[in-house]
């Protein structure tokens, strides 16, 4: 078990807005930073991130949390796998405490886990004598560096049926972990498995954050009957149409430079990072889709496409435009000599002379649809070229930003020598039609599945939890209190229950220890409970309740001190709410009441209620007087 004081120099070691920044785009707002949603589908921003708090809340999904949670989501991993890699990216050394945690625990072990010792295992024979002819291809045919082969991790896997699958089992690896991750295959009668990659050159794909996900492999056959590539079978962690292969390596060069170089292939990327353009990602063999859009949307706005020089090479290029502008990506088009791809032209041209072949080729996005249509003969009869007008109409429809719309249909008026007004009227009929498909779209995605309602937690409640998890950052006097009257307090939200609770057990761990703090930001990723997790997220970024309490002199004190009152008061109505809900039921039941033997019964017990309500308000005044006074 890792100590609660290296978890907490971690998480003070990690800034969750450096991190957070890998997966979205934040903005300033205030104090804080905003970002569209990771989680969900929204045109307004409504995910916020504290850097004073260290911690995340997400308005739009109820998710939050701190820099751990947040990467537990992201990447899909536990909380132990979460602390290792947030550790490693701020420089710490945790591996005394993880180290005995090897691959020897069968099924304890995570699918992360798996997918990590299997990548390491394919590497690892790369470079041994079995894996000879696999480091052959990537070094002699393709001409790859150490370097490159180490960096992104490539690996070789043996023509063998039970290569994987042997060392897995001397390894302790769960067979039931290797056949939803697509290592070994189950045969048509399941009476026993073989490895799904045989006799192929592999390539582990990276999740943003350095995660391994999944693998594609290359075979080394020359057998038309034999699938060129093979992907990982999809999974919870493999979702295909959501990844950019060379991202985790790629995004700060993107970010520096501005620009994301998009390719077709593995090959490709790792040719044009050995030649320097470490700005270079692949759509994993797929069409371009709006997630890996939106992900590269995250790190720059603007996109060169460099597919392959045929047909239909250039077709995905079309169809790629259209899903870069949708999600306010502006695209580029280089067009490579017939016959090549980027990995050729760049290995036989080299670094300067495929620069300079980009920069005098750079086609934008209108130029290269002119050019596609053109040279497939759209513009020879009217009725083709309409078709193909409307299409580039269609296409600028698609851009977010109305300004950007009516610049680019001007410039497509002057490179098409037709009237504005004319494309003008094309223009609104394609957009009308793009935000009703966009409305029915964002409706299928949009609309929550039904639900139990949920108590809903009161005012009173959220004052008193918000009160006690503000209260940990001066001190322990609100908590030793809680502590010693916890026995009077039965919060009836089950997630506020779960919060206080959860800080009362905390409590007592540390009450031998007077100077001890509780660090609620990394307090927060030991909630049993995500939903108690993402409550106390949302109420630790709320602002304070009253402004004035921001306007203290000396703000350390007066914050511990309004901690206290705001909790004690929060405290006394939460012990006298019940007894008043109680004196508002007999008041009823007085009224309505026809027997007069039955109402006098009832009227006694009204006034002993009073009694008694008015005797624990006077006490609990009284108590949190001295408190106050005292403190």
């Amino acid at each position: 078990m890792i100590p609660p004081a290296i978890i907490d120099e971690v998480r003070q070691a990690a800034d969750i807005v450096d991190i957070v920044s890998d997966y979205v785009t934040l903005q300033p707002s205030g104090r804080n930073y905003k970002a569209l949603s990771p989680f969900t589908v929204e045109k307004t921003p409504s995910f916020i991130v504290s850097p004073e708090k260290q911690l995340y809340k997400c308005f739009s999904s109820g998710k939050g949390g701190n820099v751990f949670s947040f990467v537990m989501e992201m990447e899909k991993v536990s909380f132990p796998e979460a602390l290792e890699l947030v550790a490693k990216r701020a420089g710490i050394d945790i591996s005394r405490f993880t180290k005995k945690k090897e691959l020897h625990s069968g099924h304890e072990e995570s699918q992360t886990n798996t997918l990590r010792w299997a990548a390491r295992l394919y590497h690892e024979t790369l470079n041994r004598e079995t894996g000879k002819v696999g480091r052959n291809y990537f070094s002699a045919e393709r001409a790859l560096s150490d370097k490159i082969m180490q960096t992104f991790g490539l690996g070789y896997a043996p023509d063998a049926w039970d290569y994987l699958f042997t060392e897995a089992k001397r390894g302790g690896i769960a067979q039931e972990h290797l056949l939803d991750l697509g290592l070994i295959t189950a045969n048509k009668q399941k009476t026993s498995c073989y490895d799904t990659f045989r006799n192929r050159v592999i390539f582990p794909i990276f999740s943003v954050g350095g995660q391994v996900v999944g693998f594609g492999g290359r075979t080394l056959l020359d057998d038309p009957q034999t699938p060129k590539y093979l992907n990982s079978s999809e999974s919870k962690l493999f979702e295909k149409s959501k990844l950019l292969y060379g991202l985790h390596v790629a995004k700060n060069e993107i970010r520096r430079l501005e620009t994301a170089i998009l390719v077709e292939g593995y090959m490709d990327v790792l040719a044009l990072h050995q030649a320097g353009m470490t700005n270079a990602v692949a759509s994993c063999g797929t069409s371009l889709t709006r997630y890996q859009a939106k992900v590269l949307h995250h790190y720059t706005k603007r996109v060169l496409f460099m597919y392959d020089a045929d047909r239909a090479g250039q077709k995905s290029m079309m169809s790629g435009i259209d899903t870069l502008l949708s999600e306010n990506v502006t695209p580029y088009v280089v067009i490579l000599p017939e016959g090549d791809d980027p990995d050729s032209f760049v290995r036989r041209e080299g670094q300067e002379k495929f620069l300079q072949f980009a920069e005098q080729n750079m086609l934008s996005f209108q130029d290269f649809q002119i050019r596609f249509f053109m040279e497939a003969g759209d513009f020879a009869q009217p009725d083709l070229k309409s078709r193909a007008i409307r299409s580039m109409a269609h296409t600028i429809s698609l851009v977010p930003d109305r300004i950007r719309r009516e610049l680019y249909l001007q410039e497509l008026s002057k490179k098409l020598t037709l009237s504005l007004p004319a494309l003008q009227e094309l223009l609104n009929r394609e957009e009308s039609a793009t935000e009703k498909k966009s409305a029915s779209f964002e409706n299928r995605r949009l609309v929550p599945k039904p639900q139990q309602p949920a108590t809903s937690l009161s005012v009173l409640e959220k004052t008193f939890l918000k009160a006690v998890l503000e209260s940990a950052s001066y001190g322990n006097a609100v908590l030793e209190f809680a502590a010693s009257h916890e026995e009077m307090l039965e919060l009836p939200h089950k997630e506020a229950q779960d919060i206080f609770a959860h800080l009362i057990r905390r409590y007592h761990d540390i009450a031998d220890h007077p100077d001890e703090r509780i660090d609620i930001a990394s307090e927060i990723s030991s909630f049993s409970n995500p939903a108690s997790r993402d409550l106390a997220s949302g109420l630790l970024i709320d602002p304070p309740v009253s402004k004035k309490w921001l306007e203290q002199s000396d703000v350390h004190a007066e914050n511990a001190k309004r901690c206290l009152a705001m909790f004690l008061d929060a405290f006394k109505n939460l012990i006298l709410e019940p007894l008043v809900s109680q004196k508002n039921v007999l008041t009823e039941q007085i009224r309505v009441e026809n027997d007069t033997e039955r109402e006098i019964e009832l009227s006694r017990e009204k006034i002993i209620l009073d009694q008694k309500i008015r005797k624990t308000s006077q006490e609990l005044k009284k108590m949190i007087t001295s408190i106050l006074e005292n403190s």
